[in-house]
């Protein structure tokens, strides 16, 4: 009796069971540098469609470097690291600028500082901490609640920076419309990135009790 051999499914490995090494020069960290550049470059120039054409890669290269860390294996413990500084680096010159040439968003741009700066802090003291515990451990990662809220913050100045140049440039459409969608997408961030600060404050809070045990 031929009985035919099923072919065995091997489920393919999530992005936090494949291994991280210690590469630097792989193709999602040079993405995330180059990305880097592109997204400052267009923030300082965005009056001008060659500005706000780089700021827009830039953002959407942040998104790609992360989905290609894991399609080609390459997760590395400088990426982990470097995703995240770049974010800060951009976001911080992205709030700058707002609060700058647009002074009805210095409220928000409050708020944004306040939340990224406690997300900011409770990460490092958590790093910090992380360090002390004993035997080697996966590096810290950005909850799901912190990537949605990044992302969230990206669009949100994106948006507002591009919507401010569009309406100097005398396209009112579609500047109301930009800043509409900025907005909008403010208004996701917030809760998004409540949950993070609380959630990467009780992981550094967590890991100082374990330090002291």
């Amino acid at each position: 009796m031929n009985t035919e051999r099923q072919p065995q499914f091997r489920p393919t490995k999530s992005p936090e069971e494949q291994p991280i090494s210690d590469d630097i020069l792989t193709i999602p960290n040079v993405i995330t540098a180059v990305g880097g550049m592109l997204s400052l470059y267009g923030i300082n120039n965005a009056d001008s469609l060659k500005g706000m054409a780089a700021l827009v890669a830039g953002e959407l290269s942040d998104k790609l470097d992360g989905s290609l860390a894991n399609a080609l294996n390459q997760r590395s413990k400088l990426g982990i690291k470097l995703d995240p500084i770049r974010d800060k680096i951009v976001g911080a010159a992205a709030l700058l600028k707002l609060s700058q040439e647009d002074p009805t968003s210095k409220a928000m741009v409050a708020t944004i500082a306040g939340l990224e700066s406690t997300k900011a802090i409770a990460t490092a003291v958590a790093e910090c901490k992380h360090k002390q515990l004993p035997g080697e451990r996966e590096p810290l990662r950005p909850t799901q609640a912190g990537r949605v809220s990044s992302a969230l913050l990206a669009a949100t100045t994106t948006l507002l920076i591009i919507g401010k140049s569009a309406e100097s440039l005398g396209h009112q459409k579609a500047a109301k419309t930009l800043k509409g969608l900025g907005k909008l997408s403010f208004a996701g961030y917030l809760p998004a990135a409540g949950v993070a600060a609380g959630q990467y404050v009780k992981r550094a809070r967590d890991l100082m009790d374990s330090n002291q045990k």
